[in-house]
């Protein structure tokens, strides 16, 4: 496929779309994060995989505009294998651009359930709630329906089910438009399940008794908790073929199926025993204690050393069963 099939003549018109402003605070990991997810499984599918999936995207109701436009100017004369890694990656970040998309149309694509899960669902493997609860009782489990009935819009209501939405999508769906969307919310949403803060919260008595939303209400310099999380990987550096050398937990067929469940489940231990430092729990309890308002936390060097270890290899892990699941779906071209 020729590159010229890729840009039309309106495409050579500087857009940058990548900088729209994000209008919700859940947002996973940022930019950087989805698209080396992306380029993780991408360095591992084949040139035909590729292909495939970037003519499933170009099927996309809003392909010229938000990605033929949108690509950096200094790839509209680079190959085509290039331009292909990019445009891929840019279908993994795309469900977040379609938050700041124009009022008119925004509803007819932005989804903001579908980025992150109460803490308080289990089903099948993800039997431990994600919720980290402060001197006060848990909050009752709200059991998920089975997994057949994803495949319906109606039960897409979190993370989750939209990404089995989206899986049995790109799998029976024959509508063109419908299996590009749902292309861009597999790439998304599977990075979103590996970023812990989007499967549960820390819960107290006064300040927090729905959650802390994931990490967004606790303060830090400059931040919030959980935009250190979706930031951690910005300015490292790291690279996808850095990403594919490390050495990943778990046995070899966990990254070879298709079980949110457990990947819900691994992003639950790690906020439970990780994501929430000494220094805010007592930060909370003393405001709890006192009724003085939350102040901002500092983090410790060590904190955000741990947080970008662990990002890089939920990351990595993301990335290494996207890789496995696209191959699947497009057969072993």
């Amino acid at each position: 496929m020729p590159a010229n099939v890729l840009l039309s003549a309106s495409s050579r018109v500087v857009l940058m779309l990548c900088a729209m402003a994000l209008s919700s605070t859940l947002q996973a990991w940022d930019a950087t994060g989805h698209r080396l997810t992306l380029y993780v499984a991408y360095e591992t599918l084949t040139p035909a995989q590729r292909d495939y999936w970037l003519e499933v995207l170009q099927q996309h109701p809003r392909f010229d505009t938000d990605f033929s436009r949108a690509m950096p100017t200094q790839l509209r004369t680079a190959s085509l294998a290039q331009q292909t890694r990019w445009l891929l990656g840019q279908a993994a970040v795309w469900p977040d651009l379609a938050r700041g998309l124009p009022d008119a149309i925004r509803p007819r694509y932005n989804r903001p359930g579908w980025h992150w899960i109460d803490g308080a669902w289990v089903r099948d493997e993800a039997q431990t709630q994600g919720n980290l609860y402060l001197d006060t009782a848990p909050l009752p489990d709200i059991v998920g329906s089975p997994a057949s009935n994803s495949q319906h819009a109606s039960h897409a209501s979190n993370v989750l089910t939209a990404l089995e939405r989206a899986r049995w999508q790109l799998e029976h769906e024959t509508n063109p438009e419908q299996r590009a969307l749902a292309l861009c919310w597999l790439l998304h949403l599977m990075g979103d399940i590996h970023q812990p803060l989007h499967t549960g919260a820390l819960v107290s008595a006064q300040l927090f008794p729905d959650g802390d939303r994931g990490g967004n209400a606790i303060r830090t310099r400059g931040s919030n908790l959980h935009s250190v999380w979706d930031r951690a990987l910005r300015g490292s550096g790291i690279d996808a073929s850095q990403l594919l050398k490390i050495k990943l937990p778990g046995e070899p067929q966990h990254y070879q199926t298709f079980t949110p469940t457990r990947w819900l489940h691994e992003s639950r231990s790690i906020l439970l025993s990780t994501v929430y430092p000494a220094s805010v729990i007592s930060n909370v309890k003393r405001s709890e204690n006192t009724g003085n308002r939350l102040g901002s936390i500092a983090l410790s060097t060590r904190y955000e050393d741990i947080a970008k270890h662990t990002a890089a290899i939920r990351i990595a892990e993301a990335g290494v069963r996207m890789s496995n699941i696209l191959s699947d779906i497009a057969g072993r071209l």
